[in-house]
């Protein structure tokens, strides 16, 4: 890049800079550094030596807010570009396309080498860099492109508007990428949503504290460097209506998608969670946060970008408006079990007839449970309604329920199959407990009312039919007994009872599934083997319960960081077992594991006091179901092993010769809590 604009300034500032380069004996002062390529290609090794750097660049991005540790500044020149740390306060006059003269001495940053201790000088005007090369989501979290000014293509999904930031949701062919800058006054960020353009910044990466890339985004300056390629509709309501049948159809072109339009009629309103909606013969349920009630029957509009969830289409960051046309309630549609479970109902209004046979109206989700035939239907209600409703009902009792049916996809024989979903079960949801109807009390007949109608010269006689009759209904309830306690017992012959995961009996189930897909289609499948760092320092510091209490918050955490089709199992004591079916690739595995070990490394709040813990994983990947459980189990619980005398906080992947060379596979995240988002800083 040339600076032509000011020659006279950048005469004197280059001769500076060679002054000090030239001064003191070569090897008693450090080489002096003068361009952004020389700061950003040192090793994180030499760059702590804190060299010397004198730079004549232009500013690209200045944020004062962004990190309350100091101010970030990116700076290009005709090398590339570099991340300078300026303090917080005071805030620096400085905006994009300004030269500045900067001094201060490199710094090993916290993923790549940056410039510290920096003192900047405004020296003249210039302009941002044109034709920045193209980047993509894949190309960028390789870190190739860290710091560098690029320009991405994309459409905004949403605009997330803070004091004094702004965040810029991109969906791009490789992912959804996040756009920061800071916060202009009267910029109409929300009028960007759905629209499709080409955005300039700098590429910042993710990163945790072991200096570790897990994720990216960029920094942009302003809105003069958000280019419209495809403006979105002025009133995306304005856009005509599609069916609800016609989302996800197969299309040559489907592009980015834009935001959806479609209408129907209200049948279900759970405020602040979950809107349903049919348009004929079809209907669709969306997660929504807007909390304005809708009246059921109401004409709706909705808007929202089309997606998947759960193997159904759906709606994200969806808004809804009301049409206020005339409120006509959807008629409901009179079915059997075996008619929901065909999947063709789902998200439809339905009336269904079943015996109630359990209720929970305590829960975070209220719900009754009904028996039909052979299936077993749980019915949710919304939670202000079940507060008032505890026992209502009776169970026994014949109920006819009037809700939205909701069919849940067995993901496990989907996957296996050839391509089409395979219904699992059918849950209905409700609007209010004016949907269920008692349709039969429990029968309350009973030997004392026999005994009342017949004369005293039959009592002995009607007695002891009584005493039959009470029998034979003492017999049901102890085999309906029986066949519940043989449900709960297998449940918990499958189940961990401390943390409700899957136990090795389930495991050793799902991994012989595992590898027959694998052997069949010839995919990937891994398995991590988890353990807790020092547990039994932490029972005996804070008591068995405690670490109890440990072991139910590693669950959840490990759970929160799978997939709905992985498997998280213990298998006893502080050990966990994750199964990963289906892998693209095995270095997939890696990327579970590293998330694994960040989020365990976040303080835990047990008992009312914040206890730090880590873990150590073991890797192991099979390609094609060639390896029997047994001796993955083994290889798992070796790299695990092998993760421990590693220093521990880290994961380990097997290799045949792990025994000999125990330094091929290991990624250390020691000392992590956890994932830290980055201001960008390299």
């Amino acid at each position: 890049m040339e600076f032509r604009r000011i020659p006279g300034m950048l005469v004197p500032l280059a001769v500076a800079c060679l002054a000090a380069r030239a001064q003191g004996p070569p090897r008693e002062t450090p080489r002096m550094l003068t361009t952004a390529q020389e700061v950003h290609s040192l090793t994180p090794e030499k760059a702590a030596r804190a060299y010397p750097v004198c730079l004549h660049a232009v500013v690209t991005y200045y944020d004062p807010y962004i990190d309350t540790r100091h101010g970030a500044l990116f700076v290009h020149d005709a090398s590339g570009d570099v991340f300078i740390s300026v303090p917080a306060r005071p805030i620096l006059p400085l905006k994009a396309g300004a030269l500045v003269a900067i001094n201060g001495v490199t710094g090993p940053g916290d993923y790549a080498p940056i410039v510290e201790r920096a003192s900047v000088r405004v020296i003249g005007q210039s302009h941002l860099p044109p034709n920045p090369p193209q980047g993509t989501l894949a190309q960028m979290l390789t870190g190739a492109m860290d710091a560098q000014w690029v320009q991405v293509e994309g459409r905004v999904r949403s605009a997330h508007l803070g004091t004094n930031n702004v965040v810029l949701e991109i969906a791009t062919d490789g992912g959804t990428l996040s756009a920061i800058s800071t916060r202009e006054g009267s910029a109409d960020y929300e009028a960007l949503v759905d629209s499709l353009v080409r955005i300039r910044g700098n590429a910042a990466p993710v990163f945790n504290q072991r200096r570790q890339m897990v994720g990216v985004h960029m920094f942009f300056p302003s809105l003069h460097e958000v280019r419209v390629i495809q403006a979105a509709p002025l009133d995306p309501f304005a856009v005509p209506a599609v069916p609800v049948s016609q989302l996800f159809r197969y299309s040559q072109d489907p592009g980015l998608l834009h935001r959806v339009h479609v209408r129907g009629s209200v049948t279900l309103d759970w405020p602040g969670s979950m809107l349903c909606i049919e348009d004929g013969k079809d209907g669709i349920c969306i997660q929504t946060a807007q909390a304005t009630p809708v009246a059921t029957g109401s004409l709706v509009d909705v808007v929202g970008f089309p997606a998947i969830s759960q193997f159904k289409p759906t709606l994200e960051d969806a808004t809804i408006r009301e049409t206020g046309g005339p409120v006509w309630p959807v008629p409901p549609v009179s079915i059997t079990a075996d008619q929901a479970i065909r999947g063709n109902l789902d998200g439809r209004l339905v009336r269904i007839d079943a015996e109630l046979i359990g209720q929970d109206l305590t829960s975070a989700e209220p719900t009754l449970m009904l028996r039909t035939g052979r299936f077993l239907i749980p019915v949710m209600l919304p939670k202000d309604a079940a507060a008032g409703a505890a026992m209502r009902w009776k169970d026994g009792s014949i109920l006819r329920m009037t809700g939205v049916c909701i069919v849940r996809v067995d993901s496990l024989r989907t996957n296996l199959g050839e391509g089409a979903v395979r219904p699992g079960s059918v849950d209905i949801l409700l609007r209010s407990v004016d949907d269920i109807a008692v349709l039969r009390a429990p029968s309350w007949w009973t030997p004392e009312h026999t005994l009342e109608s017949f004369g005293a010269t039959g009592m002995l006689v009607l007695a002891a039919l009584g005493w039959i009759v009470f029998l034979r209904h003492r017999v049901r309830q102890q085999t309906r007994a029986l066949r519940e306690s043989e449900e709960r017992l297998r449940h918990l012959s499958e189940h961990d009872a401390l943390t409700g995961l899957p136990n090795r009996i389930l495991l050793n189930d799902r991994l012989q599934i595992a590898q027959a897909r694998a052997a069949r289609f010839q995919t990937c499948l891994g398995l991590l083997m988890v353990d807790v760092d020092g547990f039994k320092e932490v029972n005996g510091a804070l008591g068995h319960q405690a670490g109890d209490n440990l072991l139910r918050e590693l669950a959840g955490s490990l759970g929160g960081c799978v997939r709905s089709t992985d498997t998280v199992a213990r298998i006893g004591g502080d050990e966990f077992v994750v199964l990963l079916p289906d892998l693209r690739i095995p270095v997939e595995a890696e990327m579970i594991a590293a998330k694994i070990v960040a989020a365990a490394s976040g303080p835990m709040a047990i008992d009312e006091a914040q206890t730090a813990i880590t873990v150590s994983i073991g890797v192991v990947t099979d390609r094609d179901g060639s390896c029997d459980e047994q001796a993955l189990m083994e290889h798992a619980d070796q790299a695990m092993y092998a993760a421990k005398k590693r220093g521990k906080n880290g994961f380990q992947v097997y290799s045949p010769g792990l025994a000999e060379d125990r330094g091929g596979g290991e990624r250390a995240l020691r000392g992590a809590p956890g994932v830290t988002l980055s201001t960008g800083r390299a």
